[in-house]
């Protein structure tokens, strides 16, 4: 089959074949129709006159020739001569001529010659059609060329492997397409961010209160007035982590001070962004050391903000009765990150407010600090330090944050 493509391929409109074996070799004869015969479909049963022929006379002419008169309805048809010529057995000319043209197709060569026209061929051995029917064989028959499959296997490979390239890169295209979509209503979800930022923040929320009141007593502890000075104020941040003091300069020097507060950095005061010193005025700061942790621990859950009223506002009352200012700043949602609404709910969230409360007399400064809710963390601690006697010259200053849950 092979073969027969191959051979196939030299005549690309055969439609029909009969393959002849003389020896080894195996010929393919080709029937391709003639334009005018391109509409009239082949009979069933067709022989192949040069099969014939050659199977009855090559063996013993194995360069014999064929040459007949083809009649039509028993009258001879002027010119029309069928002309078949063997080499070494095997048909080389197989043709409907004219007689020269079958005269030429005999070449010089001597041939033994098989007709049904003596007067022009002496020396033939007079045969006529019915003869060259006698030797049909199973052969002889002209059959359709069977289809070659691989060129349709070929494209139809082709085909599935485009078909699979095309759905593996429409499916690539949809999986990425999904993934970017994915990744866009991730990046538009705004709990993951505000979880994450919740997450590594809530870990320093807030500052230990036991460190802050043990700051604050050392205050009463620390003189007020050195040789040349006298202490006006002193701030107290656990966000910054020190104490800064400013003192007032009463015929004192700025080696006074630093002799008097050796443990603290002195530093100038300035006006209004003034390079030059205000020299009746200094501040000297110091270092502290204040933890911050998780408020009430990780295991313990925030009340919601009427939850804390209700928790914190008889002792707020009491504050307030003794005098003292207490300024509660609305709640908003903490910690605040760029790409989560102000507006943002979720089971988890919370929210934080400012606290102020001023006009503390020194001696209640450590009890209202000790006293309040423990959502509230206190982050500042200021003391006005006036003239007069020392109950009335000491006025605190406290300011923090208050965390309560959304919900």
């Amino acid at each position: 089959m092979r073969k027969l493509h191959e051979a196939r391929n030299l005549a690309v409109d055969a439609t029909h074949y009969t393959l002849f074996t003389a020896g080894h070799t195996d010929v393919y004869g080709l029937f391709q129709p003639r334009a005018s015969e391109e509409s009239v479909r082949l009979p069933k049963g067709v022989l192949s006159a040069a099969h014939c022929f050659a199977g009855r006379v090559g063996n013993q002419a194995p360069n014999g020739a064929l040459i007949l008169s083809v009649s039509s309805d028993g009258a001879r048809r002027d010119g029309q001569v069928y002309v078949v010529v063997l080499e070494d057995g095997i048909p080389a000319v197989d043709s409907l001529t004219t007689e020269m043209e079958a005269r030429n197709a005999l070449g010089s060569e001597d041939r033994p010659i098989w007709s049904d026209a003596p007067d022009l061929y002496p020396n033939c051995e007079v045969v006529g059609f019915d003869w060259l029917a006698d030797g049909v064989g199973k052969g002889a028959r002209v059959a359709p060329i069977p289809m070659n499959p691989w060129p349709l296997v070929t494209m139809a490979l082709l085909a599935a492997i485009g078909c699979a390239a095309w759905f593996s890169v429409r499916e690539s295209r949809r999986a990425e397409a999904f993934r970017e979509q994915a990744r866009a209503v991730a990046a538009a979800d705004p709990v993951p961010k505000y979880l994450a930022a919740l997450e590594m923040q809530s870990a320093t929320m807030s500052a230990d209160r036991s460190d802050l009141l043990a700051i604050v007593e050392r205050m009463f502890d620390d003189p007020v007035r050195v040789p040349g000075w006298r202490m006006k104020s002193r701030v107290c941040s656990a966000g910054a982590r020190r104490c800064e003091s400013v003192w007032l300069r009463q015929g004192g020097t700025y080696d006074e001070l630093v002799s008097a507060r050796g443990q603290e950095t002195l530093q100038w005061v300035g006006h209004d962004g003034n390079p030059v010193p205000a020299l009746d005025s200094a501040r000297t700061v110091s270092d502290i050391a204040i933890r911050r942790s998780p408020l009430r621990g990780a295991t313990h859950r925030l009340p919601t903000f009427k939850q804390a009223i209700d928790e914190g506002g008889s002792l707020f009352q009491v504050w307030k009765t003794a005098d003292l200012s207490i300024d509660l700043q609305p709640p908003r949602l903490w910690p605040r990150v760029d790409a989560v609404p102000a507006q943002f709910d979720h089971p988890r969230a919370i929210l934080s407010g400012a606290i102020t409360l001023s006009d503390v007399p020194g001696p209640f400064i450590l009890e209202a600090l000790r006293a309040a809710p423990e959502w509230i963390s206190w982050e500042t601690v200021s003391a006005d330090i006036g003239d007069g006697d020392a109950a009335g010259r000491l006025r605190f200053k406290a300011t923090g944050n208050y965390y309560v849950s959304s919900r």
